[in-house]
């Protein structure tokens, strides 16, 4: 199966900030992680249709790597589209409350789709760590008919699912970089 609509939240190698106004926070993360070279070695060209769109989550301390990492699955960047989660914590005097969304496509893209226009900066609630809103998923449905998202925190309708936290509906070739 190949799909014509990807997105991707990799498990990038983030450490949890002990907080002094948080004493019985959980430290751990809730998933495992991966290093810089196992995203790049995710074989996601090989499972992206010859005209096909992706979106490559991430935060402010990986957004220069995954411009490589979108590049290194053979799409070309397009857009970043910016997530304001509204809320976020505060750390060298800036607050956190944005991650991004690098847009790429393979092969040919329409220049003006008959939709409703995504917009470059959307707004969505923000619920637990690294879950990612439903306004996003409703905003990009319309652009693939055969959705695939890796690494899901949640089963979504229409959608296959691959990740650690999901029950995944699909088997990936991911086991070089030690998932599957």
């Amino acid at each position: 199966m190949v799909y014509d609509l990807i997105v991707v939240d990799p498990p990038w190698n983030v450490h949890k900030i002990v907080r002094r106004v948080r004493p019985n926070q959980k430290v751990e993360l809730d998933y495992k992680t991966m290093s810089l070279d196992e995203i790049k070695k995710l074989p996601i060209d090989e499972i992206a249709a010859t005209n096909s769109v992706c979106f490559l989550w991430t935060t402010h301390a990986y957004l220069e790597p995954a411009f490589d990492i979108l590049r290194s699955w053979k799409f070309k960047y397009q857009r970043t589209l910016t997530w304001d989660k509204r809320n976020g914590m505060c750390l060298f005097g800036f607050h956190h409350r944005t991650e991004f969304v690098l847009f790429g496509y393979k092969g040919k893209i329409e220049m003006y789709p008959r939709r409703k226009a995504i917009p470059t900066i959307f707004t969505g609630k923000s619920s637990r760590h690294s879950a990612k809103p439903d306004e996003f998923y409703k905003m990009i449905e319309p652009l693939g008919e055969f959705r695939l998202d890796i690494f899901a925190r949640n089963n979504r309708e229409g959608w296959d699912v691959f990740g650690d936290e999901v029950k995944n509906s699909i088997c990936l070739p991911f086991k070089e970089v030690g998932w599957n």
